[in-house]
């Protein structure tokens, strides 16, 4: 059995298992704008095993199992919250559009916030007495998810700031394993943050501002990583 969404297809072992492949297709605007980039898929799978095979090691529990080369990755198998989980540390993006602010605009505090995965919604955002309401999560549930988030969030930035990049926000996915426990799930990679470097935009907002070709960018930031963890 097997599920495909916008950026990858996922097939189920039957083992408990999964293997997730990365597409080159690159999206924005809840699926509005679409394009397929040669190679990108590539670029995803191998950043996603190499974060999340560091934030296992810094004790942030996540689904990641084993690197396919060149873009698949073997997961435990999740039931998927609906839900995503953003982890901000400087104003960007849909928070400016909100509440106004001025861009990379340092928050005093990490600040977490959760979002319903709805395109014909436009995912809107959540609080924790809407995710109890609805059904998505258990109070715990809801506290497990904002820890993981946090953790892995700040054990990001720092690794980051090693390169000399600034993590400006991030995007989770979380879902429950056999046991029920809450894991971060799905990816992590320039599509699901915000890099910056002495404002150079490393991440898909080259995509989204239509910028440029946003493929030198990924490889880029992939090379980074490779750096910090091969």
């Amino acid at each position: 059995m097997s599920y495909e969404g916008k950026t990858k297809v996922v097939e189920d072992l039957g083992d408990g298992t999964v293997v997730l492949t990365f597409k080159d297709d690159i999206t924005a605007g809840d699926g509005a704008k679409h394009d397929v980039m040669a190679g990108k898929g590539a670029i995803c799978a191998e950043m996603t095993a190499l974060l999340m095979r560091y934030l296992k090691a810094m004790g942030v529990a996540n689904h990641f199992l084993e690197y396919l080369p060149p873009n698949r990755i073997r997961a435990i198998r999740l039931s998927m919250v609906p839900v995503e989980v953003v982890v901000r540390f400087r104003r960007s993006g849909s928070f400016i559009r909100r509440y106004g602010g001025l861009e990379g605009e340092p928050f005093k505090r990490p600040l977490l916030e959760f979002f319903l995965k709805d395109d014909a919604r436009h995912d809107p955002m959540l609080c924790g007495a809407h995710l109890l309401e609805l059904g998505l999560m258990e109070e715990k549930e809801v506290e497990e998810a904002a820890e993981l988030a946090l953790d892995a969030a700040r054990s990001l930035r720092d690794l980051f700031e090693r390169a000399g990049l600034e993590l400006w926000d991030i995007k989770f996915e979380v879902g429950r394993n056999a046991e029920g426990r809450i894991l971060l799930g799905d990816e992590l990679s320039p599509d699901s943050m915000r890099l910056r470097r002495e404002g150079a935009i490393l991440d898909k907002d080259v995509y989204r501002r239509d910028l440029g070709d946003p493929m030198p960018v990924y490889r880029e930031v992939l090379g980074i990583c490779r750096g910090l963890l091969s």
